[in-house]
């Protein structure tokens, strides 16, 4: 029992020090080349080709997948302790939180629920929004600057606000392939 305790101990000690290298030192400190590879080869993230994760974003938990072409600009929380799935040509603008756990408010014991989150191709997240555990941003979906997303967001949709409301409909004439790399912590490419 105490050696099953020292491991479960030791693995969880492991993964918090790769994770707080990660966060603290390679998302603030390294270039693109560097910090991409930490966060492929160490916290096992998918990231796809000329996908960014730009200066000074959190990250926790191994399990995020972003496909190609796509930008998480600074300041970003980025939940991947449950699935976080995030498509191709998808901009997540500047401090977005993006959560996968939460607890339920009418558990006694204050009980953890795991929802996992997916942002599809060509969806634009707006700065400051948060996205809730459980929710699925459709296709090429806006979520305006503020939104708090509770709730699925359909494809092509235009949503803001909070709760984050129907505004209108997006083109589905999309053609465009995300390339956003900045000089350092600037907006200079």
């Amino acid at each position: 029992m105490a050696t099953n305790l020292k491991r479960l101990v030791f693995k969880n000690w492991k993964s918090a020090i790769i994770f707080w290298l990660g966060n603290h030192l390679f998302m603030n400190w390294m270039p693109y080349t560097i910090r991409h590879w930490y966060l492929r080869s160490f916290c096992k993230m998918k990231l796809g080709k000329n996908s960014a994760i730009c200066m000074g974003n959190f990250i926790t938990g191994k399990n995020i997948e972003i496909g190609d072409n796509t930008v998480i600009n600074r300041f970003c929380y980025l939940d991947g302790r449950v699935q976080l799935k995030i498509g191709n040509n998808v901009n997540v603008a500047h401090y977005t939180l993006i959560q996968t756990l939460t607890h339920d408010p009418q558990s006694p014991f204050f009980v953890c629920q795991e929802k996992p989150v997916e942002i599809q191709d060509h969806a634009w997240i707006g700065a400051r929004a948060i996205i809730c555990p459980g929710v699925t941003i459709g296709e090429g979906a806006v979520v305006a600057a503020g939104a708090v997303v509770t709730k699925n967001v359909e494809p092509y949709s235009i949503v803001g606000g909070n709760p984050a409301q129907f505004i209108k409909n997006r083109s589905k004439d999309l053609r465009y392939k995300t390339r956003y790399f900045p000089i350092l912590d600037t907006d200079i490419q």
